[in-house]
């Protein structure tokens, strides 16, 4: 087979190699798989149920005879969902497509015997092009769900320097937010935070029950936990059998979730992950001062829908699925007269399941 440039990005097997190669490499963490998986929907707007029968009521314990009591089932709020469109297009530059025609002029004249290494060769070769266009809608929903999971709202405007652009996604979701004030947490200008926390998760306890964890960023750990008063100055740890005294500030989120489970509150959670933006620079994808208290890992699905284009393809290119569990994102390599690009497409938008039973607690107006 007389191998073209053309011809390699429309391959499917060799297409499919190639991202089987990035998928196996994992260079990148997808940080919003912790808490979603995929669930397809068939429409694009689909009805979102907010709340599920977390506290499901004792049964009734009736004679040998006795007529069963009629019970209505405990109601579950409900709205509306709407898929995202995701989608960017990438132009190789002319220096990599010359190092890639060199490379594919080397399949071409290679034995038969030694097409096969020299083909893998290629294969390495562009599977970072592939690489950037197949995380880049992960990446983007890795912002989304964290803004979410800390602040309960995302919003993504339709040009990443349009600040004051059109609003192409705009979800808020119906936490429950313990915004403390000054007087809860400090007493006698002493910082009494874990009081105050240990006292406040007794008093959601009726409603939401127990958590199994509270999320955190590293900023946020440092500046409420670690300078609270309960811990003092200085605290004890055991180790091997020897005891060393060590400062609050070099605390470990382990040694505090040791502490915390142990006094009814939930282990801790550190976030601390980044996010490059097409601008270049990173963004804090879990915001300080603000803690999410969590039932458990999985909060719900990140719903997607068959993108258009894989029903009715724009002429002249061909559109290639990610994998089976990609969420049905497909990408595509395409010519015209002022280059070659590369570029995906994907329908997706994150859905939490029960957002009415996650409690997030807002520390923004407080200043330490």
């Amino acid at each position: 087979m007389l191998l073209t440039i053309q011809t390699l990005f429309n391959d499917p097997d060799i297409v499919s190699a190639t991202i089987d190669r990035v998928l196996q490499q994992g260079l990148d963490s997808i940080y919003w798989q912790q808490y979603l998986t995929f669930r397809r929907t068939t429409t694009r707007v689909f009805k979102d149920y907010l709340g599920t029968v977390t506290g499901v009521v004792a049964g009734s314990i009736n004679s040998r005879y006795g007529e069963k009591p009629l019970r209505e089932r405990k109601p579950i709020g409900s709205g509306y969902g709407e898929i995202a469109y995701l989608g960017d297009k990438y132009q190789m530059d002319v220096e990599r497509l010359s190092e890639l025609q060199d490379l594919i002029d080397k399949y071409n004249e290679a034995k038969t015997e030694d097409q096969v290494r020299a083909l893998n060769d290629i294969i390495q070769y562009i599977a970072d092009d592939y690489r950037q266009i197949i995380l880049a809608p992960h990446k983007r929903m890795d912002i989304v769900v964290g803004e979410l999971l800390m602040k309960g709202a995302s919003t993504v405007k339709n040009k990443d320097d349009n600040k004051g652009g059109i609003d192409v996604l705009d979800i808020e979701l119906p936490f429950h937010f313990v915004t403390p004030t000054k007087d809860d947490i400090f007493v006698d200008s002493k910082n009494m935070f874990i009081s105050w926390l240990q006292q406040e998760v007794l008093k959601l306890a009726p409603k939401f029950g127990k958590f199994e964890k509270m999320a955190m960023s590293r900023g946020t750990f440092a500046k409420w936990v670690q300078k609270s008063s309960e811990f003092s100055d200085t605290f004890k740890m055991v180790l091997n059998n020897t005891q060393y005294h060590l400062a609050a500030n070099l605390m470990t989120s382990e040694m505090a979730s040791n502490v915390f489970t142990g006094i009814g509150l939930p282990a801790v959670e550190i976030k601390e992950d980044y996010v490059e933006e097409q601008d270049g620079t990173n963004h804090q994808i879990y915001a300080d001062n603000r803690i999410t208290f969590l039932h458990s890992d999985q909060i719900g699905y990140m719903r997607h829908h068959t993108p258009y284009e894989a029903t009715d393809p724009v002429p002249g290119r061909t559109y290639n699925p990610v994998s089976q569990d990609s969420g049905q994102m497909l990408v595509c390599n395409y010519r015209d007269e002022n280059g070659r690009y590369m570029e995906y497409t994907a329908e997706w938008v994150p859905q939490i399941a029960a957002p009415n039973k996650i409690v997030n607690v807002n520390l923004e107006s407080l200043v330490l």
